[in-house]
């Protein structure tokens, strides 16, 4: 089969995505909610190709929404597969712990894996009947997939996971990050701030941002700019601490023993946000993954300049088919 992987043209960006993308995308979409086990309410995007061939759900990153990805549904559903998003707990527009909307605060990382096999089993699974799941999960959603093929290893037959949490980058030494969370969670202060991490930079310019595409960068930004649900920005402490404990969950030996996907894993050039080498750890534990080392991108590899996202996208239909 032959796949369509020529990216949108970027001097042209702003306008082929308002008016091509965003209303071929409309067009299709059934926007919802379910409610998880603990009774809270998640949004949910549904982008349902024609005769599709299978359908990829799609778990964001830390700080990001369904919405962001849409760029990605659009070349999921033009190649026949059904696209699926959700909010992440915390994010968008799911429900949130109270407190200020710049910062995700979370009670256990375990909450996103519950929830993503809700929206699977209760939107993904009535709407796809027998065809083919994949997995599309970037940075934070990669922990939240790669744990998600360890607790339900038959969901999924492949997984791509962009530059995956396998170990969170806090800017500081593992067991100083670990302690220092702890500390503040067990004075009560679990669901504050991190400081100088959680206030949305309305400045923010694409050097400063994890892309190397100026036009997408831009495109989302300004999205960021007009709707506040979109402008999470950095950790609660009790975030902090349960992203640091995922880790040893994610390389477990015995964990990893479970999944049964076949598992595709991009490491970019450059990453800020997190560890690299524990991508490879995890990948040197799976039955069956490749890792693909990506030149001249960042964290966000998605929302690269079009000489690198094409060989990434062709990397990932290659795969899929």
């Amino acid at each position: 089969m032959i796949f369509l992987t020529t990216p949108i043209d970027e001097p042209n960006y702003n306008t082929i995505m308002q008016t091509e993308v965003e209303p071929l995308l409309a067009a299709i979409r059934k926007d919802g909610t379910f409610i998880t086990t603990d009774g809270k309410r998640i949004h949910y995007e549904a982008h349902l190709a024609e005769k599709a061939q299978g359908a990829v759900v799609i778990f964001h990153g830390f700080t990001e929404s369904a919405e962001k990805f849409r760029e990605m549904a659009y070349y999921f559903v033009q190649n026949g597969f059904s696209a699926f998003a959700l909010d992440h707990r915390g994010h968008g527009e799911s429900d949130r712990i109270p407190g200020d909307l710049e910062t995700v605060r979370l009670n256990d990382f375990d909450d996103y894996i519950r929830d993503a096999n809700v929206f699977v089993r209760d939107v993904v699974k009535p709407l796809t009947g027998d065809l083919p799941l994949y997995l599309y999960a970037h940075s934070m959603g990669g922990a939240i997939g790669g744990r998600y093929l360890q607790e339900y290893p038959d969901d999924f037959a492949k997984a791509v996971l962009s530059s995956p949490m396998i170990c969170a980058n806090t800017g500081m030494p593992i067991p100083v990050a670990k302690a220092l969370a702890a500390a503040m969670c067990a004075v009560g202060l679990g669901n504050a701030s991190v400081p100088g991490r959680c206030h949305f930079n309305e400045n923010e310019t694409v050097e400063d941002s994890d892309d190397t595409s100026e036009a997408r960068f831009l495109y989302y930004h300004e999205k960021r700019l007009k709707n506040p649900v979109l402008r999470t920005s950095g950790p609660s402490f009790r975030w902090v601490k349960e992203a640091m404990a995922v880790t040893d969950k994610l390389l477990d030996n015995k964990n990893c023993g479970k999944v049964a996907a076949k598992v595709l894993i991009f490491q970019p050039q450059t990453d800020r946000q997190v560890l690299s080498p524990y991508q490879n750890k995890f990948a040197g534990e799976l039955r069956d993954a490749k890792l693909i080392f990506v030149p001249g991108a960042k964290h966000e590899i998605y929302a690269s300049t079009n000489d690198v996202l094409q060989p990434y996208l062709e990397d990932i239909f290659a795969f899929l088919g």
